[in-house]
């Protein structure tokens, strides 16, 4: 009988120990291997769902001990592309169709969620106490809050890691009926990058990305996404088009042609706003970007900044009318 009973128990222990990691385990290992991470260099394709529409882009993520970054992101439907580059000098927004930089002073990229950042995932992972974790064959999946500034419009999200070495897989970011609005999928991670000496440069980026660029056909772009407000007023003054929307939320939104400058580096008077398909600048009821060549400005006392950023989000070039 003993006998027995000396079998039963190592076999409960061999099964104990031979079973899956526990939801805090996995959550330690992926912290600590972002944490611990001299830096990386990902690639990774971002969908933004606005309304029927669908915009693809291509990112290149550089990371440098966590202080300073490199994010490159290009459409692949248009000519649009943009670069954040944050260092010991700054957070630059790199604008190819006003050939300047934006520098901005806001804590970025902690300020919230990142959905294309490794750090900002394990963050998401680790600050969610109700956060809800299965296993698949090639995954750990975690559905968490986000820590988004409009997270009552995208209040949550499903990360995939790879079980294999704990890196992102994929990430889906949710709107309030559970429908996908952003999407990222990981391509490549590279945990020990090499890095120049001028990588992280605000003037070796802009140099970069503004070089050959020449501003698009300007057309009116409409949002497919308006919050229930209707087109009531379109007025065009000189290249500038102004549209008003009325309802029970109105805001107004104008748009011109994006014209190259000659002013190099300019201080925003707003906080960066990473809007997903482009960086852009938030006020006080207005928020302002810049998109394959066109410069937009939305402006309402009734829409909050996350409203304002899926109403910009739904212009996109198959809006044009």
């Amino acid at each position: 009988m003993k006998k027995w009973i000396g079998l039963l128990l190592m076999v409960l222990l061999l099964s104990a120990c031979g079973g899956s990691p526990s939801q805090e385990d996995v959550v330690k290992e992926i912290s600590d291997k972002a944490r611990n991470a001299a830096g990386y260099k990902a690639k990774a394709i971002l969908e933004v769902q606005a309304g029927e529409e669908k915009q693809t882009y291509n990112v290149d993520i550089w990371n440098q001990r966590h202080t300073n970054y490199r994010v490159h992101l290009s459409s692949v439907t248009n000519k649009h592309s943009q670069t954040i580059v944050k260092n010991k000098t700054g957070i630059y927004v790199m604008t190819p169709s006003l050939g300047k930089s934006f520098r901005y002073e806001n804590n970025w990229p902690e300020n919230s969620s990142q959905s294309y950042l490794f750090e900002s995932l394990a963050a998401d992972i680790q600050a969610d106490g109700e956060a809800v974790f299965k296993e698949t064959e090639d995954y750990y999946v975690f559905q968490t809050k986000t820590r988004y500034t409009n997270s009552q419009m995208l209040p949550k999200q499903e990360i995939s890691f790879h079980k294999k070495n704990f890196t992102p897989a994929l990430v889906k970011v949710m709107d309030t009926k559970g429908k996908v609005v952003i999407s990222v999928v990981f391509k490549k991670m590279d945990l020990k990058p090499k890095f120049a000496k001028d990588d992280f440069s605000e003037k070796k980026a802009a140099a970069k990305e503004t070089a050959g660029a020449s501003p698009s056909e300007f057309m009116i772009h409409y949002p497919t996404e308006t919050g229930g407000a209707e087109l009531a007023d379109e007025t065009r003054i000189d290249s500038r088009v102004i549209l008003t929307y009325e309802g029970s939320k109105p805001f107004t939104l104008i748009e011109q042609p994006a014209v190259p400058s000659e002013e190099g580096i300019a201080r925003a008077s707003g906080d960066l706003s990473d809007m997903g398909f482009a960086a852009g600048e938030a006020e006080d009821g207005s928020l302002h970007w810049v998109y394959n060549g066109v410069e937009f400005m939305l402006a309402s006392d009734k829409l909050s900044q996350g409203e304002m950023a899926r109403i910009a989000a739904s212009i996109s070039p198959e809006s044009v009318k």
